[in-house]
C-alpha cells in the first residue's frame, strides 16, 4: 500500500467513557480513506448508554501526520445523535492500531475518554494465522 494511503481500509474499534460514568465500552466500525494525509470516512457504532444499545452513524474528517492521527466525528442524526467528537490518536509501530483520547465539548463541560482502533483485515489475517499454527 502506498504511504499516502496507509490508513485506507476498515477498522474495528471501541471507546470507553470516563471512569466515573458506569457505561460499558461501545464498539464501532470505521471505514477510512487516507488521501495523502487528509482523512475522511464513516463510522457505524452501537452506543452503550445505560441499558440501551443505540445504533448510530457518523462522518469523519481529519489529518494524518507521521504517527499522529486526528479527526472529528460528526453524528448524522441517527440514534438521536447530532453532536461532534474530536479524536487524537497515535498510530502503532506496525500501522495496524490507533490508540488515543476522544473529547466532547458540551454545555455541561468537557468529557474525555479512551479509544482504540485495529485494522480489520490484518486483524482477521493474524487470527487465521494463529489458528493455522495451532492446527
Amino acid at each position: 500500500m502506498a504511504e499516502s494511503e496507509r490508513l485506507t481500509g476498515v477498522w474495528d474499534g471501541l471507546y470507553r467513557y470516563p471512569a466515573g460514568i458506569r457505561t460499558p465500552e461501545s464498539t464501532f466500525t470505521a471505514v477510512l480513506f487516507d488521501g495523502g494525509g487528509a482523512l475522511s470516512g464513516t463510522i457505524h457504532e452501537t452506543m452503550k448508554l445505560g441499558a440501551h444499545d443505540i445504533p448510530a452513524s457518523a462522518f469523519l474528517e481529519g489529518r494524518v501526520a507521521g504517527r499522529t492521527v486526528t479527526f472529528l466525528k460528526t453524528y448524522d442524526g441517527s440514534g438521536g445523535q447530532s453532536h461532534s467528537v474530536s479524536y487524537d490518536g497515535t498510530l502503532g509501530d506496525n500501522g495496524d492500531e490507533i490508540e488515543g483520547e476522544w473529547r466532547i465539548h458540551a454545555d455541561f463541560g468537557v468529557m474525555t475518554g479512551r479509544f482504540v482502533m485495529i485494522r480489520a483485515r490484518r486483524h482477521a489475517k493474524a487470527k487465521r494465522t494463529r489458528v493455522a499454527e495451532k492446527a
